[in-house]
């Protein structure tokens, strides 16, 4: 259904500046990506379970980076915008208690992503986009888990699973998965077909599934938010007055 609808808003609003002169290019875009994954800490260890602890989760940077075709229509001001794009989306998770033991989950996701935006220019150069986004994880089960409890408990006799056997849980509990969002852009196009922009994506459908398991890893709404900054070279078409 995502899908469909995304294919409708694109062939109508096409239909729609059907009339009139337009510029099309194509390019590529490269940059930076801060992304977070939410409500991880009620993932791990559900409300109530016990005190002593800090849990909490940090987004990381990554890099991202695309491919672009773009429709201007210079007369209205508007252009539409398609991409395809990879992007590296990581998030940590960090706990602590009050006996000294520490652990860091990584979450590690790639995903390609395939969108369309539709940018508006109230100045010439300047746009302004919004537009949906679908984000398909092709690392799914890329989560890293390490941990101090060797260092601290191995002398005491009590026994705690190498961090290998926890990270293995921890691939088989939790899964990454396809998710849809909406992004907001800021960017200026110069004349020698340079751009830089900035986006704001913002999760819109779960991104983490916790399957079926015997360790209180809880389901959760986990969306993924991220802030990037991008730039972007252009290239004209020729001859392709019909495309």
């Amino acid at each position: 259904m995502k899908k469909f609808i995304l294919l409708l808003l694109l062939v109508s609003t096409k239909a729609v500046l059907a009339q009139g002169d337009r510029e099309i290019t194509y390019g590529i875009f490269a940059g930076g990506i801060h992304s977070t994954l939410s409500n991880l800490p009620d993932v791990i260890v559900p409300k109530g379970i016990y005190e002593g602890y800090t849990l909490e989760e940090k987004g990381k940077f990554g890099g991202t980076g695309g491919f672009f075709i773009n429709w201007k229509y210079p007369y209205a001001k508007v252009s539409i915008q398609t991409e395809v794009s990879y992007s590296g989306q990581s998030t940590d998770l960090n706990y602590e208690d009050t006996e000294g033991l520490k652990y860091k989950m990584t979450f590690g996701y790639s995903y390609i992503n395939v969108g369309a935006q539709f940018k508006y220019y109230p100045v010439e150069g300047f746009y302004i986009g919004v537009g949906p986004y679908v984000s398909f994880n092709i690392a799914s089960d890329n989560i890293k888990y390490t941990s101090n409890s060797q260092e601290v408990f191995g002398s005491s006799g009590a026994y705690f699973e190498p961090d290998a056997n926890v990270q293995k849980v921890l691939k088989e509990s939790l899964t990454g998965k396809n998710y849809f969002s909406g992004i907001l852009s800021l960017g200026y196009e110069f004349s020698s077909n340079l751009s830089v922009g900035a986006r704001y994506t913002l999760g819109l459908t779960d991104a983490l599934t916790t399957e079926e398991n015997g360790h209180r890893y809880s389901e959760n709404k986990n969306k993924i938010n991220s802030i990037s900054l991008i730039i972007g070279y252009s290239f004209d078409f020729d001859d392709l007055g019909n495309f």
